[in-house]
């Protein structure tokens, strides 16, 4: 078996073209994949605080 070091695979071009391959895949897929929850996720929350808001808003209107 061949010993790696970091300057073999530094300068190893497949090594960097399975690198930027994986990287390619694994941020697309998460981002098709995950970043609409997370986008509904932060939407439901800021229509949560808009709601506290408003709510606050209409306790002082009706205390003063």
């Amino acid at each position: 078996m061949e010993h790696e070091t970091f300057w073999t695979l530094f300068t190893d071009v497949a090594h960097w073209e399975f690198e930027l391959f994986l990287i390619f895949l694994f941020d697309v897929l998460v981002g098709i994949l995950v970043w609409p929850r997370v986008r509904k996720f932060l939407l439901h929350h800021k229509s949560d605080d808009e709601r506290i808001v408003e709510l606050e808003r209409r306790v002082e209107e009706l205390s003063g």
